[in-house]
């Protein structure tokens, strides 16, 4: 049987969860709809749906099956189209980011984006673990890079640069009036701190006025993986914090945190896109990266990307 039916007959399975909706749907017999599920279990070696004379589910393979298969039907219809001048960008794209930057800056990008291509509909995940792509389904992924780029790269991948990303260091004005201010790097060193349990860590890194790096070990009073959290406990007087510019502007602004160590330098990262070699072509995928590449490769701002 043709696999590409067969996993078309699956998806609408998958997405109704029902043998009979989906073969409703597509025309054919509930019969012809089971049998091209089972090739494709045969062809995979796995049962992708548990059934029951009730209902129908996913397995966990079929949760991973279903999220390729639908990705590679939309990139089939839209190979279909690249024949057709007025044809429109649909489909769907699935992408990932860091859950700081994604609350703080993504909302009003995403929507800029649905407004230029109405057809095309963003399913966005959150999350600061590294992701494999290709295996959980995803086209593309934002991350913050630590460290030179040449290392970061993957065999197969585009890894493309869209902006520095400056950090800074706070504290709020209560703690400050209470513990003082330091005045050079070293003095971190008796000050409670908030850091993240990832990067950068215990080690914090400064450039002074003289172009001298300075690497200063940090006692951490609170750790934790999630910057609006680490944010949060600085608002409140938990310590001094090194985060992102972008996440601690607004707060800066309005005089809820004070800046420390201003004629410093406090390290960088990079925000890069990255996405399979092979799927960059894509007519969504250029509309995404190109979109994306636009907002951010400009002068970068405390605040994030430039408007359009």
């Amino acid at each position: 049987m043709d696999r590409l039916t067969s996993m078309t007959v699956f998806a609408r399975v998958a997405a109704s969860r029902s043998f009979s909706a989906a073969a409703r749907d597509l025309g054919i017999s509930q019969a012809t709809a089971s049998k091209h599920v089972q090739t494709l279990e045969d062809w995979i070696g796995t049962r992708l749906l548990h059934r029951t004379t009730r209902r129908v589910g996913l397995t966990e393979a079929g949760e991973s099956f279903y999220a390729q298969c639908t990705r590679i039907l939309e990139d089939m219809e839209t190979a279909r189209q690249v024949g057709t001048p007025d044809a429109r960008i649909r489909g769907t794209l699935r992408f990932t980011a860091p859950v700081a930057f994604g609350s703080a800056l993504l909302g009003p990008l995403l929507v800029r984006f649905t407004q230029l291509y109405p057809d095309l509909a963003l399913n966005v995940t959150l999350v600061d673990r590294p992701v494999d792509l290709v295996e959980e389904g995803y086209d593309l992924a934002l991350q913050v890079i630590h460290g030179p780029l040449e290392d970061a790269r993957q065999p197969g991948m585009l890894l493309q640069q869209l902006m520095p990303m400056p950090f800074e260091v706070c504290a709020a004005p209560s703690y400050l009036a209470q513990a003082g201010i330091p005045e050079r790097p070293a003095d971190l060193a008796v000050h409670a701190c908030i850091t993240d349990n990832r990067h950068p860590g215990n080690v914090w890194r400064f450039t002074s006025p003289h172009g001298i790096t300075e690497e200063v070990a940090i006692p951490s009073r609170v750790r934790a993986d999630n910057g609006v959290l680490r944010r949060e406990a600085a608002l409140a007087g938990g310590g001094i914090l090194m985060a992102p510019a972008f996440l601690l502007a607004d707060d800066v602004a309005a005089g809820r945190l004070v800046r420390v160590l201003p004629t410093y330098r406090a390290q960088e990262a990079t925000l890069c896109l990255m996405c399979h070699a092979s799927r960059a072509a894509l007519p969504k995928m250029r509309a995404l990266i190109g979109f994306f590449t636009a907002q951010f490769q400009t002068e970068p701002t405390a605040s994030g990307p430039a408007s359009a």
